[in-house]
């Protein structure tokens, strides 16, 4: 059998090494011609697996060690009777601990108080429900815009028209990427519904970078210095807007999703479904990562001790990206960032060594993630 995979899947050769002959190449370079005699096809969200890259190969499975399937031509396979797999929800919640630690940066950078804020949520899938199960906890004002969940939903209450969410103080975005069907996300907020936002509110993306007209944006805030942007998604990744990376406050490439448990989630999860479909036994002894103590902190204030531990947990700032680049260093930096990624855990993961720390602001940790030792 031969296997040829992304070379950045996380522990891709401890999982798969002894299953056959397995070719590790970049994901971007993985061409039709690597796959004319390969079995399967194990990608990340950088590999177009589409006609030109699967016709007239033998590939019988393809696995996506992702949540999201945009880049994956899926009526194609299914004409080609090639199986798929994903691993939906496998970083669901290292990227509400990015949400998280989004707010706790601009909590300490620009003071903003962001438990008495309201938060809109722009799909309520893996992340988005989960990201609301949180903020209920926090006993923080929150909405959500999803037209496919119906009307007996357990988040029900909260439901929104996307109208009513963008008057909201922080809006975050946690929809796929669809161009097709009675509510397509490609460019969902273009330049009307981005002229519609809460003047000073903060525009967080953490899904798809198309499901905001990027030019569009660019334009608005141009016009006005009140939006606060996080971006972690852009159009046409890697090769991103410099002049948009330089109007934004936090820009990342494309790793809210990219802790340690989230990666290791979607490898197991291809895995998996790798030793169902090819009959394959699956013993499933992996070790998962142990858990870690993290050393309390404390601020003048309730919330800067809040955030100042949940930073300390997720130190955002080291995910920035670098501004002032050419356009080709940018790709370049934005790629070697993302495939060089350092070690991050999830807030579950962690103790919190108490100190002085008020029980008060303990149980708040606790709601977001941060469990005490």
């Amino acid at each position: 059998m031969k296997i040829i995979a992304d070379q950045d899947i996380y522990q891709l050769e401890d999982y798969f090494s002894g299953l056959g002959e397995l070719v590790l190449l970049p994901g971007r370079e993985i061409s039709q011609q690597d796959l004319v005699d390969a079995d399967a096809l194990l990608v990340r969200t950088v590999t177009k697996v589409n006609r030109k890259l699967i016709e007239n190969t033998s590939v019988k499975f393809v696995g996506s060690a992702s949540s999201g399937f945009d880049h994956i031509d899926k009526p194609l396979l299914e004409e080609k009777g090639i199986h798929f797999e994903h691993a939906p929800g496998c970083n669901a919640n290292a990227v509400v601990d990015y949400f998280f630690a989004v707010l706790a940066w601009f909590n300490l950078h620009y003071q903003i108080d962001w438990q008495n804020k309201t938060v809109g949520i722009i799909g309520a899938g893996n992340v988005g429900s989960r990201l609301a199960t949180r903020l209920q906890r926090l006993g923080m004002s929150f909405s959500i815009y999803d037209p496919f969940l119906s009307s007996d939903h357990e988040l029900a209450t909260s439901f929104s028209s996307l109208e009513n969410l963008l008057q909201h103080d922080i809006v975050t975005l946690h929809t796929p990427l669809t161009y097709a069907g009675d509510y397509p996300t490609h460019h969902m907020l273009n330049r009307e519904r981005l002229a519609q936002i809460k003047k000073d509110a903060l525009l967080i993306n953490a899904c798809r970078g198309e499901v905001i007209d990027n030019q569009a944006l660019f334009e608005v805030l141009q016009g006005t210095q009140d939006l606060k942007l996080a971006l972690d998604v852009w159009e046409s990744e890697p090769d991103i807007n410099p002049s948009l990376l330089d109007r934004v406050q936090i820009g990342t490439p494309h790793i809210a999703g990219y802790s340690t448990n989230g990666k290791l989630n979607g490898t197991r999860k291809i895995f998996d479904d790798f030793c169902q479909f090819f009959s394959i036994e699956n013993n499933g002894n992996h070790e998962s990562p142990s858990r870690l103590l993290l050393e309390g902190e404390t601020g003048k204030t309730d919330l800067e001790t809040i955030s100042l531990n949940i930073l300390n947990a997720y130190p955002i700032e080291k995910d920035f990206i670098e501004g002032g680049q050419s356009p080709q260093q940018l790709a370049a930096s934005f790629d070697l960032l993302r495939n060089t990624y350092s070690f991050r855990r999830e807030f579950s993961d962690y103790s919190l060594a108490a100190n002085n720390i008020p029980l008060a602001v303990l149980d708040k940790l606790k709601q977001v993630g941060i469990q005490r030792s």
